[in-house]
C-alpha cells in the first residue's frame, strides 16, 4: 500500500511539538519526526512498519523517524458495538534536534539505543508510565528553547529506562530522514489522492493541486509510474477496503462507501480486477 508523506509544521521556536488528536483520521502515513503517542481514549489497531498490535486508552507507543504507521479505531471498524472513538496526544520531534554522531557520545547512549529501536515501533507497559508521561508532555508544552529540549531529553531518558517494552515490527524500517518530495509532481499527486480518495476525484482537481495542465500531468505521471492517476486511485481505494474487510464488521455496501465508491457493483468489479477476488471471497479467505 502506498504511503502518505506528511510534513509536520512546528512553531518557529521549536522542532518539538505537542499535538492533540481528538480522533484518528489519517491514512497510512509517515513523517521525518519521531512520534511518542499516548492513547487517551478508545481502542483499535496500531500498524507500525510491518507490525500490528491492539491499542487501548492508557497505552504508550514510540514510532521511529519516517516509519509508516496507521491507527484504526474500533468505533469506526465495528459501528454499533459500543466502542467509543479513539483519541491521543502525541509528542513529535525532529531528528535534527540530536547530534549527528550521537552513537559515539556516551552521554546519549540510552537515548540513541531507544531511537534506534523505535524504527521497529515500541510499546511500553510499565505501570504508571502513562500518567507520568502525560504530565511531562503537558509541562513540556509550556516550555521554549533549551528548556523544551531538556524536557524532551528527560522524557526519552525515562523511556530508555523501561524494561517492559515490546517491539511492534520484526524489521527495523530504515529510510533517509531528509524526504525531499514537496516539489515532485508524482508525490503531490499521491498526496492529493490519499487525502481525497473518499471524495469524488476529478483530473482537473488533481491538476490544479499539482499546478500542471491535465495533459502534461497525465504524461508525466504515466512516464514515472507506468500507471494512470486513476489506476493509482483505484489501488488506494481497494487497499483501504481490504483493511476494512480484515478489521471491521462493516457490510460490503458500507465498505464501498467508506472507500470512496458511490456504486457497489462498480466497487465489486474494480476490487475483483485488482485482487482477483470479490470482497466477500476476500473476507472469507481471511477467516480461514
Amino acid at each position: 500500500m502506498n504511503i502518505l508523506e506528511r510534513k509536520i509544521i512546528h512553531e518557529q521556536t521549536t522542532l518539538c511539538s505537542c499535538i492533540v488528536y481528538p480522533q484518528f483520521v489519517l491514512p497510512r502515513h509517515r513523517h521525518a519526526e519521531y512520534e511518542l503517542m499516548l492513547f487517551t481514549r478508545g481502542r483499535g489497531k496500531e500498524f507500525v512498519g510491518e507490525g500490528v498490535l491492539d491499542y487501548q486508552a492508557g497505552d504508550v507507543a514510540l514510532i521511529g523517524s519516517n516509519v509508516p504507521h496507521l491507527h484504526l479505531c474500533y468505533a469506526k471498524l465495528y459501528p454499533g458495538e459500543g466502542y467509543e472513538p479513539s483519541a491521543g496526544e502525541a509528542l513529535q520531534f525532529h531528528p535534527a534536534l540530536f547530534p549527528s554522531r550521537m552513537d559515539e557520545l556516551p552521554d546519549y547512549h540510552s537515548i540513541n539505543t531507544l531511537l534506534a529501536r523505535s524504527q521497529q515501533g515500541l510499546r511500553f507497559f510499565e505501570k504508571g508510565l502513562y500518567d507520568e508521561l502525560l504530565a511531562r508532555i503537558h509541562a513540556l508544552d509550556g516550555l521554549e528553547y533549551t528548556g523544551r529540549i531538556i524536557g524532551l531529553l528527560q522524557i526519552l531518558e525515562r523511556l530508555g529506562q523501561c524494561r517492559d517494552v515490546r517491539l511492534l515490527s520484526d524489521v527495523a524500517y530504515n529510510r533517509a530522514n531528509d524526504v525531499a518530495l514537496a516539489a515532485d509532481p508524482v508525490s503531490r499527486v499521491y498526496d492529493y489522492l490519499f487525502n481525497h480518495f473518499k471524495d469524488e476525484v476529478t483530473l482537473q482537481d488533481v491538476a490544479d493541486y499539482v499546478r500542471l495542465n491535465r495533459s502534461a500531468l497525465c504524461r508525466y505521471f504515466r512516464q514515472h509510474t507506468d500507471k494512470s492517476i486513476f489506476q493509482c486511485l483505484a489501488r488506494i481505494r481497494v487497499d483501504h477496503a481490504c483493511k476494512l474487510l480484515a478489521y471491521s464488521n462493516l457490510n460490503i455496501s458500507q465498505i464501498a462507501y467508506e472507500s470512496g465508491y458511490n456504486s457497489v457493483p462498480y466497487f465489486i468489479r474494480q476490487f475483483k480486477e485488482l485482487t482477483h477476488l470479490t470482497p466477500s471471497d476476500y473476507r472469507c479467505q481471511l477467516a480461514k
